[in-house]
């Protein structure tokens, strides 16, 4: 990949990621008003996460540079990837309290 098209390229693979977190609190915020509340601390979560991502693009855009980029990447993977692992402990728990057929469509 080219230097000048790294820190694009950051910014759009964290907002695509932040596409899919959005989306997985918005069908949380859609369950019925009990099931809703049984995970309300982890929609919570997800929109901090959303905050949180939010943070990072904006900081990509003010400050990463095509001679640092790599250096941007592994940090941001990294905070990206600790961010992910909250994430997936919320997700299972908020699942363990719905049925299988409960989520989505």
């Amino acid at each position: 990949m080219l230097a000048k098209n790294c820190c694009k390229t950051m910014e759009m693979e964290l907002t695509g990621w932040k596409a899919i977190v959005y989306d997985i609190a918005r069908k949380m915020e859609q369950l019925p008003g009990g099931e809703r509340e049984k995970i309300r601390s982890n929609i919570e979560d997800l929109h901090m996460l959303i905050a949180e991502m939010d943070e990072r693009i904006d900081q990509i855009r003010d400050n990463c540079k095509p001679e640092t980029c790599i250096d941007d990447i592994m940090t941001e993977r990294e905070k990206f990837n600790a961010s992910l692992s909250t994430l997936r402990v919320s997700t299972e728990e908020a699942m363990k309290g719905l049925g299988g057929g409960d989520f989505g469509g």
